[in-house]
């Protein structure tokens, strides 16, 4: 169980580096088309859609990796405390709506996803262990 936990976390890293990637999207397809006055709601929605939409498939792989953590007795706080601020990142953009400058921490707990699944993903494919630094 292990085995699908190390390519589970791979995926999942992945899945977060995409979903960052659809984010950078959706705000130089919306400032593009400030230039010409062709934003709405509706565009809006179309553009940052797959940012969205994927965000909550990248939540549902969190689970499923927790899920497999448990199971495997592996590595069971570091997922929880990903899926943690998987589900706060969700919270965030829900809130950043409604109160913009809330919306500020958003893209900073995008970092902190991103640094932490990297690390989990990188550390498995590693064996468990952690890269030496050169000296």
């Amino acid at each position: 169980m292990t085995a699908v936990y190390k390519y589970l976390a791979g995926l999942v890293f992945l899945a977060v580096i995409v979903q960052i990637g659809f984010a950078g999207y959706g705000a130089f397809a919306v400032a593009k088309d400030t230039d010409g006055g062709t934003v709405n709601e509706d565009r809006f929605e179309d553009v940052f859609g797959m940012h969205a939409g994927f965000g909550y498939l990248v939540v549902l792989l969190g689970l499923i990796l927790l899920v497999v953590s448990l199971i495997a007795r592996h590595r069971v706080k570091h997922t929880l405390i990903l899926l943690g601020l998987l589900v706060l990142q969700v919270i965030l953009a829900w809130i950043g709506f409604e109160v913009p400058w809330i919306g500020f921490f958003h893209p900073i707990n995008a970092v902190a996803i991103a640094g932490l699944s990297g690390f989990i993903a990188m550390t498995e494919f590693r064996g468990g262990r952690l890269p030496v630094l050169a000296t």
